[in-house]
This record gives C-alpha cells, structure tokens and sequence, in this order.
C-alpha cells in the first residue's frame, strides 16, 4: 500500500485478481468430483490431460484478459474518486454545496457503485466458461491417488536405480531435461514416504527441501516460508529418531521450538531426545572403555527404513536384490560351451508363411530357453495394437494367492486391455496370433487373448512367475491347463529402464520397439520351471508399451510331446546347417 492507505494500480489489480481467483477456486472445488482414473498407471493417459489443460489455459486466459480489463475500470473509478475526496475533505460544505459535486456524489452511489457492486457479485461470462470447461473435464482430472502414486514412484525409481535426490529434483532423472521440483513438490515427496514408514527416503526428500528453501533468497510470503520450514524440519526429527539417529533429532526440534516455541510436543519430544542422546553416550563411554569400536559407527541407517551402505552383503542373494541389479547394470553373458547361443534366420521347417520371411531368432540362454525375435512386430500392427487398446486400459490386476482373485497390486504397476481377434474388424490380432503359432511352433487354441500394457510412472512389475503353481488351486483350475510358454512383444522403445530381467538365470533383455521375447514357462515334464522367474523394470524415462501371448498347455500334445525323463529340458528348433 502507497502513504495514506491509497492502493497502487499494481496492487489494485493483484487484489481484485485475489479476489477473482479465491472466488473460481472456491466454485471449482464444488464442481470437480473426485477421479477414480489412476492415471498414474499408465503414460498414455497422459496425453488426454495435456490436451484438457491447453483448453483450460486457454479459457484462463480469456478470464484473465476479461478480469485485467474491467480492474482498469475500477481503477479509473478509484482514481475520480481519490481526486475528489480529496478536493473535498478540506471544506466538504462549501464542496457540496456546489450542485453539480452533489449530483456527482449521488450519481455515483447510485450508478458506479451498483456498477462495482455487480462487478464482483455477479461472475462474467468468462469466468462461467471457466467454470463450464473445469466441470465437463472433471471426469479426466486425476485424484490424490494418482498424486501418491507418483510420488511413490520417485522412491521406487531412486531404490532400484540409485538415483541422487538432487538430480532428481532439478529433473535430471533421465537422459532428457524435466521439470524442476518445487521445496513444496520435495516436501509433498518426503511426507508420502514419510507415511509410509519409508523414513530413509523421507529424510533424503526432506533435506533436499531445506537445501532448496535455504538457497531460494527470493521475496516470498515469509509466514508461509515459516510454516513450511516448521513441517519439513517436523517430518525430518521424526525420522531421524526412527533411524536411530537421536542427536539430530534433538538439534532438529531445538530449531522446530526457536520457530514455534509455544508447541508443548516439541518440547516433549525434546526432552524424551535428550535422554535418548545421554543413554547413548553412556554406552558409547562403556564401550570405549572396554576398548570396542564406539556406538556411533553402528548407528545410522537401518535396514528396515532404507538400504545398507553394502548392498551386497544384504540383498543380492535374493531374487528381488538380483532384479535390482539386473535393472541397473548389464548381464555378463560368458561363453557357452556348446556355442548355442547363436543367431539365425529359421523358417521352421519350410512353413509357407517363413519362406520368404523367416524368423531372426537370437538364443539368449539354452537352459531355460530364452529367445529373442527380431522385428516380428511392423510399426503399423504396433500403431493398431495401440489404437484397440486404448479405450480398453485399465489398472492392471495380479493373482492374489490367498484370495484367489485378480486385484490392483502396488508391484504390478501399469493398466492393460484385453484383445479378441473378434474386435479386429482389419484381422491385424489373427495375423499375429497366426505368426506366433508360426514361429513358436505352439498351438493358440488354448492360448489367451493378447494383453497390451502401458506401464505409468516408474510403472514395474516385481519379480514373478507366469505360471501357476500347485498351491494355487484357483489358478490351476483352467481346463486348458497352465501356461506353458510367454511370448512378450515390446511396442516401444524406451529411453531409460524398462527392461525385462531373469534373476536367476540370470538375463536382461532390453526394449526393442518391434522384437518379442520366448520362453518356456513349464519344464517338459509339465513342472513350472522356477528359472523363469522374471520382471519388468520401473521405466525411468518414457512410455513403455508390450503386449503378451500366454500360451496353455493343452493342444501341444502332439508339438511339444512329454519327453522320457523328468529333468528333460525343451530342444530348440534350429535350421539345418544347408539352411
């Protein structure tokens, strides 16, 4: 405000603004209905909500053009009305004394102030379109469940690929430049970890906030700033304590009651800090005296809230560890002595339909088989594949063993649709269910629909089988029997992540917009060969589009006949050497 409580054109139009906008934001929050979308599941949703929020920025703007034009009215009003106050206060008789001062005077009760009056009462229509377009695409707007899940994707991506919180938040997750994060994004990051008990991530989160707040000397609504300083350093002294780190949490409540020195739970936490702190000097005293390494070396992180300094000596012995590490780093593949995995053309036997296009068939590994076709998908079946799928995607579902329903799991993240060659009016899904009979050898009577999956944010699947195990009664109750073989399209390439990895063989098999990947899930003998256990990894950059082909095991009696042995493994099919 300028000398003598007389407002600026600036701040006369940042409060009508205020006004305008408090008065929108309260209307938009009786209009826009929680979204049970789950948008985070999948990218491609994504591209729906851009195009949604350029319509509304384009209405916004209109609004805002409407609202700047008519704070120019009122600020004309203010000015006359300044001007003549002032003219008037020194003699306001002899000043309305004057008829035409009193016909202004009374002219503008009952003319401009009805005018303002309308003004702010009664929205434009503008500000109606706003409202109109916010309504209709209500439908589209995500919920705070997709704002958790991805957020809860930011520490997934950090736990399997090892990414430092600064760079992600200053958007260098990927090989690309992103958005940079906000302290109140950081602190949203932190506090969702926070409530899941993740408090190792929660502090890393956290402290980036301070460090963000701390170097951010820009004018800001100091209360505000204060506030949120309160929250963050609140979240981290919990956090801290339940790493086992009580010294820190003391000095982070100290400064939590140098902010608000009136919260009595500040001051109880303090005190309960403090006495955890003397317990601990007390045994680390003990302890030097008996000449053993101190306390302090033992403190820290704990394994239960965050990972090790040694990852290796914790987690690689496990399937979940081995697929982290697989995520991140390449498989060393050595030599195999038989010189098996080898690369070649097969037209399966002189099959009609490989004669002039025989499959380019890569062996990975022999035992179990695993095999890579290359370009066996043409960029116009993938762009179908993808335009059947997309009014059919929804939250992808997992086996729950216990139930023995299919339901939303928190490792399987991404939404898939379900395709019939009866949906396919141009027989794209018969050409490829055919090409798969093709190339595999195996029988698609029994086999399933084709699923397509579009991964989300950081979307993964966490380590699993494709078939059904015996103890899984409901799963093993189909009449066409378990899942034999997994024939696994990649639609996309993926800029960063996304692989697919074998833990235990162990394998990692890139993204290749165009190629699929075979393999065996059941042993000859009709036992689930426990070597398949595999993953998808989160997408650290991009959309991830597959599609998959679970092939049953009845129909292949006389293709892939039972073999005399129990250990018996499958052969693969290689050309003859004329070939």
């Amino acid at each position: 405000m300028t000398l003598g409580g007389m407002a600026s054109t600036r701040e006369l139009r940042s409060a009508w603004l205020a006004i305008a906008v408090t008065s929108t934001i309260a209307l938009l929050a009786a209009v826009v209905p929680r979204s049970d979308a789950e948008t985070f599941t999948a990218v491609t949703h994504f591209k729906g909500l851009l195009e949604v929020e350029q319509q509304l920025s384009d209405k916004l703007q209109a609004y805002i053009a409407a609202e700047e034009k008519q704070l120019e009215r009122l600020k004309k009003l203010s000015d006359e009305v300044v001007a003549w106050t002032n003219r008037a206060k020194d003699d306001y008789e002899s000043h309305l004394g004057h008829p035409t001062n009193a016909f202004r005077l009374v002219r503008r009760f009952t003319s401009d102030w009805r005018e303002v009056e309308g003004m702010v009462k009664e929205p434009r229509h503008e500000q109606r379109d706003l409202l109109e377009r916010l309504e209709n695409s209500s439908d589209f707007f995500p919920d705070e469940e997709d704002l958790s899940g991805a957020m809860v994707a930011f520490t997934r991506l950090q736990d399997v690929y090892h990414v430092n919180t600064t760079h992600f938040a200053n958007g260098l997750a990927g090989p690309t430049q992103g958005a940079v994060l906000s302290v109140e994004d950081l602190f949203l990051v932190g506090r969702s970890a926070y409530n899941k008990k993740e408090y190792w991530n929660c502090k890393k989160w956290m402290q980036e906030a301070v460090r963000r707040l701390n170097a951010d000397k820009r004018s800001s609504n100091m209360t505000q700033r204060k506030q949120l300083r309160e929250a963050i350093y609140d979240h981290l002294a919990f956090s801290e304590y339940q790493l086992g780190n009580p010294r820190r949490a003391f000095r982070l409540t100290k400064l939590l009651m140098a902010l608000n020195p009136d919260n009595g739970r500040y001051l109880s936490n303090r005190d309960h800090f403090l006495r955890l702190v003397h317990g601990q000097i007390r045994k680390e005293v003990e302890e030097q005296e008996r000449n053993a390494e101190p306390a302090e070396a033992s403190r820290g992180r704990q394994w239960k809230n965050g990972p090790p300094a040694d990852e290796e000596d914790y987690m690689y012995w496990s399937d979940f560890g081995y697929y982290k590490k697989y995520c991140r780093e390449p498989v060393e593949v050595p030599a195999h002595p038989d010189h098996q995995l080898i690369c070649f053309y097969n037209n399966m036997n002189r099959n009609p339909r490989l004669i002039l296009q025989p499959a380019k068939m890569e062996v990975m590994t022999v035992n179990p088989t695993l095999i890579i076709y290359r370009d066996v998908l043409s960029d116009s079946e993938i762009e179908k594949l993808k335009d059947l799928a997309r009014p059919k995607l929804n939250r992808a579902t997992a086996h729950n063993r216990v139930t023995g329903r299919y339901e939303p799991a928190t490792y399987r993240i991404s939404k898939s649709a379900w395709l019939g060659e009866y949906m396919d009016e141009t027989s794209v899904l018969a050409r490829i269910n055919q090409r798969i009979e093709d190339v595999t050898g195996l029988a698609m009577a029994t086999a399933e629909e084709l699923q397509v999956v579009n991964y989300g944010i950081g979307g993964h699947y966490e380590p699993h089988f494709d078939f059904a195990r015996h103890f899984e009664k409901k799963a093993m109750s189909r009449r066409d029997g378990n899942r034999i073989a997994t024939m696994l399209f990649y639609m996309s390439d993926v800029s960063a992540g996304g692989c697919t990895v074998f833990p235990r063989i162990p394998a990692r098999v890139e993204p290749s917009k165009g190629d699929a990947t075979f393999w065996y899930n059941l042993l000859p003998s009709g036992d689930g060969d426990e070597m398949t256990r595999h993953a998808g990894c989160p997408v650290l950059s991009g959309s991830k589009w597959v599609c998959n082909k679970w092939i049953h095991e009845y129909d292949q009696e006389f293709r892939k006949p039972c073999k005399l042995t129990q250990d018996a493994t499958w052969d693969i099919h290689t050309p003859p050497d004329h070939f």
